[in-house]
Order: structure tokens, then sequence, then C-alpha cells
């Protein structure tokens, strides 16, 4: 649910999924390929009109796009036409239509309906589609793009490979593209100047029967990929040679969750020196910040994220997260963690991996390990063991009677065991098989629905936005189940803010969270976050239930607040800058802010066992503070 899952798809759509031109009358196809699994396709033809024809599904757990598309182009790859129609990830109804002639460009989507002059020679850029061949609009461009409504693109070869052998050998080049988000993105063309795919841990999209070489093209991609982040970390850190002395600032006393007006604080080496408050600190630094006026935090915690990507460490970090819990992941996290510690990735502190597991089917996850019984989930939970993992995440299609005893096995190896609940099962029965924290808050809003539902797609969503406003949240059940969430010790992780998009997002609606951000974006990111949407589908007449729903889910907050069952903030959203809509969120709900304040920082570090080295900001700590 990071807003790179939502909204990058969308704007890599240029690249990934509409941009071939068919020199026949042959379908050219494409795989959509989630961690090995075939979960959909796009398929592009041409027609004797001389139009293009577009179909593009798959399946991701229930979700996922479907949309058909009819367009034209002209001799340049420019697209002069296009009628869209279908559904989006979470199964909203989505059409686009665009038209260029006459000088005039008309489009109408889910959120913008524009008639405009043209100036100059512009490549539409569609919400949910891009049609054209781009990479031909590249070409005879120079290898920049002015885009259409706004917005530029620059094109790049970076290297040629060729896969395979005899008949079936592809000469092949990879591509980087700068100006759809805040760094460059990746792709795969041919010799015909076709896009032949985009490769990614997650999911890719490449030409079928081509799939096995997915591996391949990912292992040479990320070594340029490696090569640009690694310049970054070199470049944009500033690392003073000597002490940093911030003065006058209202210093964040985690322990006692009070701000302490006029302080200093001396840090050297990363470790923190000396804290004065109301007293000067007179030492020659090599570094004076001026913290007047200013607010001193311990380095935030964020209990919920997908370390995929190379840029989250980054935005973490711009947004003051220092220390992260990785909620499931494919083996190039352990690489990307120890790039983190040799200087060469940006990022945060991986405190906590999770191993992930989930049973093999139709809705099966998109990452970690799949099986088919017990004893294979055993097999990988002394895996992750011996790899250095501190928890195990079980996920939807688990099966009910498999979760006491891989619970049981985790904790012969000291593992944690969290993550949803399993389908026809309640959260409930999974904290009394040995579960130590509930993920998601519509995982407890489900335990009152009974252990009949199959969980494993989206009715996880839709069913906790239709019922959870009725719910009687002072009633003896709801106070029998935080009783025994109380005694049995079990943490939450609630995600509110993902939630918040999914419950309460309209399209033409900036959510609020984006609001005092949006401005700051790259222009294709502000186009998408202004265009809004993206939420469960909202039935006719259920619009107020869908928000009664989501408040229901912050009194639902406070009362795990009130009865003393931990919080632990996790966003599962856009790295670094969700967090602080969580915390808001809490705040929102009834919970004093400087308790939510000391909840994400020393809270938190002691629920890992941490805070004897980060969490608070007294001498002697390893800190980045902010």
């Amino acid at each position: 649910m990071r807003l790179q899952k939502i909204v990058l798809p969308a704007l890599l759509a240029l690249l990934c999924f509409g941009n071939i031109c068919a020199q026949n009358n042959d379908t050219i196809a494409y795989s959509v390929v989630f961690s090995g699994n075939i979960k959909g396709f796009d398929k592009i033809w041409k027609n004797p009109d001389g139009s293009y024809g577009e179909w593009y599904q798959y399946n991701d757990r229930g979700r996922g796009d479907s949309i058909r598309t009819i367009y034209r182009q002209d001799a340049e790859g420019f697209p002069t036409y296009i009628s869209a129609h279908g559904k989006d990830y979470m199964k909203n109804d989505v059409t686009e239509d665009f038209s260029m002639d006459n000088g005039h460009a008309r489009w109408k989507n889910n959120a913008e309906n524009e008639d405009r002059p043209l100036s100059g020679k512009l490549f539409y850029s569609g919400l949910k589609v891009t049609p054209g061949n781009i990479i031909k609009a590249f070409k005879t461009h120079g290898n920049k793009l002015q885009l259409l409504p706004f917005g530029e693109l620059q094109f790049q070869v970076l290297q040629e490979h060729t896969i395979g052998n005899g008949s079936t050998a592809k000469r092949l080049w990879l591509c980087s593209t700068s100006g759809l988000g805040m760094t460059p993105s990746y792709s795969w063309i041919d010799d015909r100047d076709e896009n032949f795919g985009s490769v990614s841990d997650w999911a890719s999209t490449i030409r079928a029967g081509y799939e096995s070489y997915i591996t391949e093209l990912l292992t040479i991609q990320k070594k340029v990929e490696s090569a640009f982040y690694s310049k970054l970390a070199k470049e944009l850190p500033d690392k003073p040679n000597g002490a940093i002395l911030i003065q006058n600032t209202a210093l964040f006393d985690a322990e006692k969750a009070v701000l302490i007006p006029n302080t200093d604080v001396l840090i050297n080496n990363g470790i923190i020196q000396q804290v004065s408050p109301g007293k000067r600190i007179n030492v020659t630094a090599a570094r004076i910040i001026d913290g007047k006026g200013k607010t001193l935090l311990p380095g935030l915690w964020d209990m919920h994220v997908h370390f995929a990507d190379n840029l989250d460490g980054i935005l973490h970090l711009a947004a003051g997260v220092t220390h992260v819990r990785d909620m499931g992941n494919d083996s190039s996290l352990l690489t990307r963690i120890k790039q983190i510690s040799t200087g060469e990735l940006i990022g945060p502190k991986v405190e906590i991996m999770s191993g992930f597991i989930d049973g093999a089917g139709p809705f099966a996850a998109p990452t970690g390990v799949l099986i088919n019984n017990v004893e294979e989930g055993k097999k990988y939970i002394r895996e992750y063991a011996a790899k250095g993992y501190q928890q195990i995440k079980l996920y939807s299609s688990i099966k009910p009677e498999w979760v006491k005893p891989l619970i049981e096995e985790a904790k012969k190896y000291k593992l944690r065991v969290c993550g949803h609940i399993p389908a026809y099962m309640t959260a409930a029965q999974a904290v009394e098989a040995g579960y130590d924290e509930v993920t998601h808050m519509n995982m407890l809003a489900l335990n009152f629905f009974g252990d009949t539902v199959d969980t494993r797609s989206t009715l996880r969503f839709s069913l906790p936005a239709q019922k959870t406003a009725s719910l009687d949240l002072n009633g003896e059940a709801m106070k029998q189940f935080l009783q025994l969430l109380k005694r049995k010790n079990i943490a939450v992780d609630p995600t509110l803010t993902a939630f918040e998009s999914l419950f309460t997002a309209r399209d033409g609606v900036v959510e609020d969270k984006f609001k005092p951000i949006v401005t700051r974006m790259p222009v294709q990111y502000q186009r998408y976050i202004r265009a809004g949407g993206g939420g469960v589908p909202v039935p006719a007449g259920m619009n107020d239930v869908y928000l009664q729903s989501f408040d229901a889910f912050l009194k639902i907050t406070k009362l795990l607040y009130d009865n003393g069952i931990r919080i632990v903030a996790g966003t599962d959203g856009f790295a670094g800058f969700d967090l602080q809509r969580e915390l808001e969120l809490y705040v929102k709900a009834g919970i004093p802010a400087e308790k939510v304040l000391q909840l994400t920082t020393l809270g938190t570090a002691s629920y890992t066992g941490k805070a004897n080295e980060a969490g608070s900001i007294v001498t002697g700590k390893k800190q980045i503070c902010f």
C-alpha cells in the first residue's frame, strides 16, 4: 500500500505497458510476473483500420488492473486518440478518453476533464493508460519529451545485452527514463526499438516466452541502479569532521514524554556526549546548529515497511525515520542492509527482519516463501532463523490448522510471530494459538465477523469498510477481546494511514496526508496525488458508512491505548512520510500527542530490545536526532 505501489505503476505505464508499435497484425504479448509466478498479461495488436488494441490485466491477491484500450498514434509514435475502460488495482471503474486534432487536446478521466490548445509537440501521459510508441517518440525528438498535461522526460540507452541462443536470441538494451518520479526508472528495449520488458524484485512485465530471463536482466539492471544510489551515498551526506553542537532547542524527553526548552546537545562520532537543559555547552564544534524555534526528536521508528527499493531509504531519512522493521521481502533485503552498513546506500537501520510465509494458491502473497504443508513451513522457519531473522510473519493463505505448529516451531528459535489473520480464522483464535502481534486494524475488526470469511481477497478490506461502523465498540464482545489482547501481552500494528486511503480516498480529492507536501513532489507525482481515488470501490449509498468505519478504526485505536495494549506505529505505505500521518491519526483518535511521540521513539525501542542504544536523547546513546 505504499505510494510507490499505487502511484508508480501508473507512472511506469509509460514504459512498461503501452509503448509498442506493432509491426504487423500479430499480437505482441507480455507476461506480468510476481515473484516468479505469471499473474497476468499485456496484449497489443494492430487493427485493420490502423488503430491499436490493448488488453492489460493481472491478479494480485484478488486485486489488479484490468483495462482494455483502443488508440491511434502519429508517425512519430505520439498518441492522437485513446479510449480506455476497465478496472483499477482496487477494482474501481476506470475510463480514459483522449483526442488531439486541429491544435487542441482534450482528455477526460476519473479526475480530469480538460480542453487545451497545444503549443509544440507534446506526448500525452494518461492517468491509467499511456499508449503510443514512446521509444520512437524519444528517438525522433532527441531523447527528450515534453509531456501533456505537464512535465518533461529524458531517455538514455545505457548498455547492450543478449539473452538466449540461436533463433531465440534477443539483443536488448537497458534504458533509463528520468522525469517520471524522484529517480530514474529502467526498462529493456529490443533491436526494433520496441519495449521488451520492465523487471524488478516484486513485479515484472516481460515479453511472453522470456520469463526465465527476468533474473538475468535484473542482475544487470541492479548493478546500474546500485551505481546510481552509491553515487548519491557519496555525494548527499554531509559528514562533519568533529563534534556537532545543537544549541537552544526544545528537546523531546522520550522517557517523560515532555518538551524541555532551551537545551543544548553535543554529539560526536554518532554518540550523544552531553545533554544540557537551560545551560549553554561551551565547546569548539565542527558544526553549530541553531535550534531556536525548533524541536529535537529521537529518530522515529516505522514498524511496518517493505524495504524493496533503494529510494525508500532516502525518503525514510528525509522524514526523520531512522529505524524500521521490514515486514516481508525477498533476499535482496540482506544485500540492502549490508550496503547501508558500509555506506554504499543511504537508509535507516533495519532493526527487525520478518520471515514472510504464505500458503501457495491463487491469492498467495507476491513475496516471501509459499508453502503447501506444515513441514515446508517449519523448514523455512529454520532457514529464516539461520539467516538472522528475528520474527515470522504469517499471511492470509496459511491454513488455520497450520498456525499453531508453525508458531511452536518459531518459538524453538526464539522468533516472534505476527502477521495477517489467515482466512477462516479470527484474531482471537490466532492469539490463542500463540501470535505475539496482530498486523493491520482490519484484522482486528474482522475478529467480530466470524471465522467463515475468506479474507484472502479484497473482502478483507470491503467487509470491514461496510460493517465496522455498526460494531458495538463498548459491547461485551469488544471488552472480552481487549482483555484477551491485554492478558496475552499482544501488540497491534494498526497501519491506519493505509486504511484512511482505502476507505476515504475519492476521485479528484487530495488526501489529507498529502495536502502539506503535494507541491513539493515531482510534477508527475503531483498529478496523481491531485487525481485522488485508488481506494476500495464504494457501493451506491455506502459513502458515509465507509467514512464512519474508518472513524471506528480510530476509536478502536483509542480503546487499545486506554486498555494498555501496546501500539507499534507502522505504515505499509509511502516511505517516511506516511509515518507522520500515522502519528497524526493516533492524535486524531484521542491519544495525547506527547504519548504518540513516546510510543514511536522510546516505546518502540523498548519493545524491540533496543532501548539501551536508541529511542531517547540521553548521554551515551547512538542516536540520529532530528
